[in-house]
């Protein structure tokens, strides 16, 4: 999550890059949602300061278009929410609960430290 939020930051020029002739309310709730994301991933628990910076420079940054048309924001934001459905994911939150993930060692997700390992068979941990 540490390295999105510092690419988030990075491509905010390109992101944020806007139409000054035509507002666009759609630009400004993806612009207000995602700022709010960053806020709260700013603000969780075991968060680096580097990350939490990053975070808070891109989410004020965000928040600041002002509702001109961002193009590519509406697009990436779109897409997200399709994702975010498809997926069966709440679309009013963004960190769904505060205890670890279960994951499968072996999986995608095998080079995050396991809170514990579980079982006989090592397979299982909780991510925190």
């Amino acid at each position: 999550a540490e390295y999105s939020v510092q690419a988030i930051e990075a491509m905010l020029p390109t992101i944020l890059a806007t139409d000054e002739t035509r507002k666009s309310v759609q630009s400004e709730k993806a612009a207000n949602e995602i700022g709010t994301m960053l806020t709260s991933y700013a603000n969780v628990s075991g968060t680096s300061e580097e990350a939490k910076k990053s975070a808070i420079n891109a989410s004020e940054k965000m928040k600041n278009c002002a509702g001109n048309s961002a193009q590519i924001l509406e697009i990436s934001h779109d897409l997200w929410t399709q994702y975010r459905k498809r997926e069966g994911q709440p679309l009013d939150q963004f960190i769904t609960r505060s205890v670890g993930v279960e994951v499968d060692e072996s999986g995608p997700l095998d080079f995050l430290p396991c809170v514990n390992s579980g079982g006989s068979s090592g397979s299982s941990c909780t991510i925190a």
